[in-house]
């Protein structure tokens, strides 16, 4: 998955490349001002920049909204995986001990924890191994 999403993206980048060389007098001897004026705010205009500083100024700042997009997301997914983890933790432990008292109603001996679950009897000198 990495190699196709580093593929994908030379692929993206090689192709802007090819275009702005393709179009080498359009883009960089073309001089543009930039003038943004919100009413609330004095005017601002930007001195005389070549539009390639333009395009990637605001190709730039679409992938750090996209970044910022994405990382609300695998916030609220990496959340979630916490809260899913602990009641899943919290069921296997009802769970044992819901198993440990049918065993102490049918008058079975109770039954070992698995192993790898990090659990040692209190009364038990030697942990299980």
């Amino acid at each position: 998955m990495k190699k196709t999403k580093l593929f994908f993206w030379l692929l993206i980048l090689g192709g802007m490349a090819l275009v702005v060389f393709q179009n080498e007098g359009y883009f960089l001897e073309t001089q543009q001002v930039l003038r943004v004026h919100l009413r609330v705010f004095p005017e601002y205009q930007s001195p005389n920049l070549p539009l390639v500083a333009f395009h990637l100024l605001f190709f730039i700042f679409g992938l750090i909204v996209a970044y910022l997009f994405s990382a609300l997301d695998r916030w609220r997914r990496r959340k979630a995986i916490s809260r899913l983890t602990t009641e899943t933790a919290a069921q296997r432990k009802e769970m044992e001990t819901l198993r440990a008292e049918l065993a102490r109603l049918k008058g079975e001996p109770p039954a070992d924890p698995p192993s790898g679950s990090g659990e040692t009897s209190v009364t038990s000198p030697v942990a299980p191994s």
